[in-house]
């Protein structure tokens, strides 16, 4: 995303190049919990990941692989609604 009236310094030449070239993504064990070109991996670790979904105010939708249902959110711990001022 730019600023309004600013102009990309984003080369998108180079990213479709990259992303037409379907070379894989470097990756070293140290980087991250598992290998993004491996796609079992990539699989395994989503299916057990937490995730949390929506922007300013993010709702889990899955914990640790379950999928979480409306119902079954915790509500705050003092039980009193939560709103942010405007």
């Amino acid at each position: 995303m730019t600023i309004s009236g600013q102009k990309s310094r984003t080369d998108w030449e180079r990213v479709k190049r990259e992303y037409d070239s379907d070379a894989p993504i470097p990756y070293d064990p140290e980087d991250g919990p598992y290998d993004p070109n491996d796609e079992a991996a990539t699989e395994a670790y989503f299916n057990q990941a937490t995730i949390w979904a929506g922007w300013p105010n993010p709702v889990m939708i899955q914990k640790d692989g379950v999928p979480v249902a409306p119902a079954d959110k915790p509500a705050s711990e003092d039980g009193e609604p939560h709103a942010k001022a405007s």
